[in-house]
């Protein structure tokens, strides 16, 4: 309290306060159900006025600047509405309808000409929460986030062992057979793509010989099966059993690898309650039910994190090109290559580790994980795209990408 009436004397000291004036000094002090509490400041030259001020001032703060602990501390206005935003202040008192109780922790004091003191205010904050983001465009902010944030492809595995592959788990263990399952059909529902493990490993005839002509190379068909998926995520589930008479409970162990480089993204163990059943389907799908949106958070934060790549520029054998023979709008290859990268890598960032005549390395490229467009981003596109620019100013390449390891040969220059 005394820390709140310094703060606040040092506010009034500095500034000319008015009637009008918010002072923004606000915490929460607990949140019970649907409600909130708040300990808030308010000033003005009018003694009678100080209350008012202080619950507009709450207001004010909640609406435009956020409090922590309230909104995860981000303000409620998601887009500007003043029509609405304006009637908590003006002669409407939009606030009122929101307050249950306000009770006055010291009696106004005087300072300097103004009356200052502070209040204790409880409100119906998920209501406000609710009504301001109707209001103000909530949904509206969370579709346009929500298209713009683009979204992994995932395949779902079972877990093995060395020596083992995935075609032998899913032809012999049902029950495993049943979580990889579930995790995918989650993911499904949670409008993600996937792509069927059973079908990959099965409905390929190129896929199937590759299994019965390399019986003892389990381990190393199946990363190439995963390279070969088209997925950015794979995703390894284990499941653990406790089956019996007074019910039975399943847990389902669930890793995120990204493909390209099988970094862990995310990680989640989830159990179930006891239940009456044996059908151990069902509890899988109880166990995804509630664990795996929190899990694919984690998932789509690592995805739209930037990644960095090599990129290695060579020129051919067979042509006599350089790379600082001037392409055809009067540049270098090696500054387009450059000034290209500061366009288009995550905030310009890349390190280039050498250059000479006959060949370029950038040793760590930031790529975005979306184009400008919001569209899904990964090395092959991106250097495809830096391909494209080079083709457009006369430099004919062919690019082949290894991982987030993209390698450029540079065939002829107009």
């Amino acid at each position: 309290m005394k820390r709140i009436l310094f703060t606040l004397s040092l506010v009034l000291f500095f500034c000319i306060a008015n009637a009008q004036d918010y002072l923004q000094i606000v915490t929460l002090e607990g949140i019970n159900g649907l409600n909130g509490t708040f300990t808030t400041a308010g000033a003005s030259a009018n003694k009678k006025e100080v209350e008012t001020n202080a619950v507009k001032s709450l207001f004010h703060t909640l609406l435009f600047l956020g409090v922590d602990g309230t909104n995860d501390g981000a303000k409620l206005v998601c887009k500007e509405n003043p029509v609405y935003t304006n009637s908590f202040f003006n002669s409407s008192a939009r606030y009122a309808g929101y307050v249950i109780s306000c009770e006055e922790i010291a009696k106004p004091k005087k300072i300097a000409g103004i009356y200052q003191a502070t209040y204790r205010v409880t409100i119906r904050l998920q209501q406000l929460i609710n009504d301001v983001r109707k209001n103000t465009g909530y949904e509206n902010v969370k579709k346009e986030e929500k298209r713009l944030t683009p979204k992994p492809k995932i395949i779902v595995v079972p877990y093995k062992t060395d020596g083992e592959s995935y075609k032998a788990i899913l032809e012999n263990d049902r029950d495993l057979r049943a979580a990889v399952s579930e995790v995918q059909k989650g993911f499904e529902k949670l409008d993600i793509e996937t792509e069927n493990i059973i079908s990959s490993v099965g409905g390929s005839s190129k896929r199937r010989a590759l299994y019965e002509e390399n019986a003892d190379a389990a381990d190393s068909n199946d990363k190439q099966l995963l390279m070969s998926s088209d997925a950015d995520v794979y995703v390894v589930v284990d499941l653990e059993k406790n089956i019996s008479a007074s019910g039975s409970s399943v847990s389902v162990i669930m890793t995120a690898y990204e493909t390209a480089t099988d970094n862990i993204w995310a990680t989640e163990n989830s159990w179930t309650n006891k239940f009456r059943t044996t059908d151990v389907g069902q509890l899988c799908a109880y166990a995804v039910r509630d664990f795996l949106p929190p899990f694919l958070e984690q998932i789509v934060k690592n995805f739209n994190e930037p990644t960095s790549a090599v990129i290695q520029f060579s020129v051919s054998n067979s042509s006599a090109a350089s790379m600082r023979d001037r392409c055809n709008n009067g540049r270098r290859i090696s500054d387009v290559i450059q000034e290209w990268l500061d366009d288009n890598a995550h905030d310009g960032e890349y390190h280039t580790q050498g250059i000479v005549d006959e060949s370029a390395i950038f040793d760590d490229v930031l790529i975005p994980k979306a184009d400008k467009r919001g569209k899904k981003m990964n090395a092959e596109k991106f250097g495809s795209q830096l391909c494209d620019a080079l083709y457009e100013v006369g430099v004919d390449t062919r690019m082949v990408t290894e991982g987030n390891n993209i390698i450029i040969t540079i065939t002829s220059v107009e």
